[in-house]
């Protein structure tokens, strides 16, 4: 018997025996952009793309109107993001549009676009399977799309060999010696010379629509990269890996320019080792004889921690290609807010001079909070909406390396149904100073006097409180600090805390949530008011993990609370695969298994680590929903379906087909109660084709008309909630 086959009927009896369901209700929420948020006095224009941290900088016109748009494409977490060109010639204003991201192949490490075969519409290009895939562009409903046209290769000694790009670095495609089409240099397999692979092409005399690579160069420039900054230059060539080979490495990101202005083409890079970048200087006859060791040594130098990636391109729309750096590497140690540098070319293509402005393209019209958002929902103000509290695992300073945690206030200034938010504050309370290693935050009585405190959980594991000190809930809070530390309140990692009377006797308890996946169970075991005693019952509550099997960490952050207009309390765990498992309201005091109901809640899929927060925004009996991400920013969802009230578990014995065999038309007949809601039937013949279509409420319809159908064998697919059953008719 297959292995394969014996391991998904091993999982399928897995995931039965812990009570496991997979999406009874279907998509409830769909992402949304339309809630608007202020800051500092004006709309910013991207608030829910997600935030950004490393990614590559591309400029493209992707709705075909005659202007760059920018497509960032994040390789660590296999994300593309589009920005549409929203201003006039010389401004930068891109506002976040995601309905281009579908229009992008599978891409792997790079991605760099660029026009290939003279048809001034960018084709792309990327690591494929051998090194090099190129994909042609095309506008279709003036959109961008890509076709693949090929992998590139060269002639070699016993056959085609792949024009090669070390795995994880970025190439240079330009037109090294302007003869018409496009080359490629690369770091070779040590990372030490650069190889140049020159398009035959034009020499040929090959249509536009060709590319016919050699190896014509496995040593450009005459120079060698050794550990330091610094190349070594004037070299030989032939035999020089034996004499560096204890003083090489991998890890390049290269683009090619004329920085100088005098017709030949340059090199800046940047490399896994370094916060800057290198600039080496093209003496005219491609051999690199000088260099700027720490660009750009004479005015700013670049601080983008870590593995800097330079890119040219015209991001400010004035004619002329700036210089953008952001970073390739993503981790704690990666710039997460100041995360593209710009240097503004204040000259022409021909003659340019770059001057840094910032390290922060896009971000300031974003949420983004650094690194790991994790967001909650509070009425702050008392003015019966849902304020918006961002905690992160902090913004990383890119000078010091030294990250700073801090609670972000988002005000809820919602009318009517235009949902909106203004931030008040992104270091409220001034929690920056208390030097947390992160801030995972909720809200409720954690101090016994029945008033709600800011409950702050952290990567050490601990918990800290900051009191309310104000008489009642009606009132303004007036947090302050309370402890760092809850007394006997401890997980090992990462603790993510939900502040829920779990056990039903009047007194709030902790749910908290691990770097483990597992929630761990404290109670309030106190006897006096004001006073209160934590005491651990549970190490595993619920006896799940969040997160796939196999998953080394699960870090499972706990919402617990409504969720839609059912108005039930759920159990909903953001997980390290960027999803959110729900568990059904039978969690409620419960010291045994918890039933999964939902292990892709609504099909969302964030970046790793995604964390959930729920509320009725304005108020109108439906619910949104923010999820947080490692990137430190925010996505948003809408309910947009009515959920029913009443669970309701579909099974093939819940509905019949009569008659069956069918003349003209057949009736449902529920053999349980089902409440009013959409459903879906599709019918297919037997090679598999839909045949017959139908949305309709089940409250309003049961008899469908198949008249038109040929005699023969059918099969129903019935869709309800999220559950599908399957029938089979025959028409006679």
């Amino acid at each position: 018997m297959n292995k394969n086959y014996l391991f998904l009927v091993s999982l399928f009896f897995i995931m039965n025996s812990m009570g496991l369901h997979a999406q009874f209700q279907g998509q409830v929420f769909k992402p949304f952009l339309d809630a608007t948020v202020k800051q500092y006095g004006s709309d910013i224009r991207s608030p829910w793309c997600g935030g950004i941290n490393s990614v590559q900088v591309n400029h493209a016109d992707l709705n075909h109107d005659g202007k760059g748009d920018l497509i960032l494409f994040d390789h660590n977490n296999n994300l593309i993001k589009t920005f549409i060109n929203t201003g006039n010639a010389g401004e930068m204003k891109y506002t976040y549009d995601p309905k281009y991201e579908v229009n992008f192949p599978p891409i792997s490490y790079y991605m760099i676009l660029e026009d290939y075969n003279c048809d001034d519409v960018p084709d792309l290009y990327e690591k494929g399977l051998f090194g090099v895939a190129v994909h042609k562009g095309y506008y279709q409903n003036n959109e961008l799309k890509f076709t693949f046209f090929k992998d590139l290769f060269f002639p070699g000694f016993n056959g085609p060999v792949n024009v090669y790009v070390q795995p994880s670095d970025i190439p240079s495609v330009i037109d090294i010696d302007k003869d018409g089409d496009l080359d490629l240099m690369a770091y070779d397999v040590l990372g030490t010379q650069i190889a140049l692979y020159k398009n035959m092409r034009v020499e040929d005399g090959l249509p536009c629509d060709s590319i016919r690579m050699i190896l014509a160069d496995n040593c450009w420039g005459k120079f060698y990269q050794g550990i330091n900054r610094a190349v070594n230059l004037n070299i030989a060539c032939k035999g020089v890996e034996a004499q560096y080979k204890k003083k090489r490495h991998t890890g390049n990101c290269i683009v090619n320019l004329d920085i100088e202005g005098d017709g030949d083409f340059d090199l800046l890079g940047g490399n896994i080792s370094y916060h800057d970048v290198q600039l080496l200087f093209n003496n005219g006859a491609d051999i690199i004889n000088a260099q700027d060791t720490t660009y750009n040594k004479n005015a700013h130098v670049l601080q983008m921690p870590s593995w800097p990636s330079p890119a040219h391109e015209d991001i400010d729309n004035d004619g002329d290609n700036d210089i953008v750096i952001s970073c390739h590497n993503d981790n704690l140690s990666t710039a997460n807010y100041n995360a593209i540098a710009f240097y503004k070319n204040t000259g022409t293509d021909a003659a340019p001079n770059f001057v840094w402005q910032h390290d922060t393209v896009l971000t300031p019209d974003m949420i983004d909070v650094g690194s790991y958002s994790y967001p909650v929902f509070y009425d702050y103000n008392k003015d019966g909406k849902p304020d918006l509290f961002i905690g992160t695992e902090g913004y990383l300073n890119n000078n010091n390396a030294v990250m700073q945690s801090k609670l972000a206030y988002y005000k809820n200034t919602t009318v009517g149904a235009n949902i909106s938010f203004e931030l008040v504050s992104r270091d409220f309370l001034n929690l920056s100073a208390k030097n947390y290693k992160g801030i995972f935050p909720n809200f409720g009585d954690m101090t016994g006097d029945g008033i709600d405190d800011l409950v702050m959980g952290n990567a050490d594991g601990t918990i800290a409180i900051y009191k309310n000190f104000s008489p009642n809930n009606a009132t303004l809070p007036n947090f302050l600090f309370f402890t760092d530390s809850l007394s006997n309140v401890f997980v090992t990692s990462y603790s993510m805390p939900a502040v829920f009377d779990f056990n039903q006797d009047g007194r709030t308890d902790l749910l908290i949530g691990t770097q483990a996946g597992s929630v761990v169970y404290y109670e309030d075991t106190s006897t006096a008011v004001n006073l209160k005693k934590m005491c651990l019952k549970k190490a595993d509550l619920g006896n799940f993990t969040a997160g796939a099997p196999g998953n080394f960490y699960g870090y499972g952050a706990p919402y617990v609370g409504k969720t839609d207009n059912s108005q039930k309390t759920y159990l909903v765990i953001g997980n390290v695969d960027g999803n959110l498992e729900r568990y059904d309201e039978t969690f409620v005091n419960n010291m045994g298994n918890f039933t999964r109901i939902d292990s892709n809640y609504s099909f969302i899929k964030t970046p790793t680590r995604a964390v959930p927060a729920f509320a009725d925004l304005d108020g109108d009996g439906n619910y949104e929903l923010v999820v947080g991400n490692k990137l430190g920013g925010l996505h948003y969802y809408k309910q947009v379906i009515s959920v029913s009230t009443t669970y309701f578990s579909l099974t093939e014995n819940s509905i019949d087909v009569y008659p069956n065999p069918v003349q003209n038309s057949f009736s449902l007949l529920y053999k349980k109660p089902v409440s009013d809601q959409t459903a879906t039937m599709r019918i297919s013949d037997i090679a598999g084709r839909i045949v017959y279509k139908e949305i309709f409420e089940t409250g309003h319809k049961s008899s469908f008309d198949i008249s038109a159908l040929q005699p023969g064998v059918y099969h129903i697919e019935l869709e309800m909630q999220g559950q599908k059953i399957w029938k089979k008719i025959i028409r006679n």
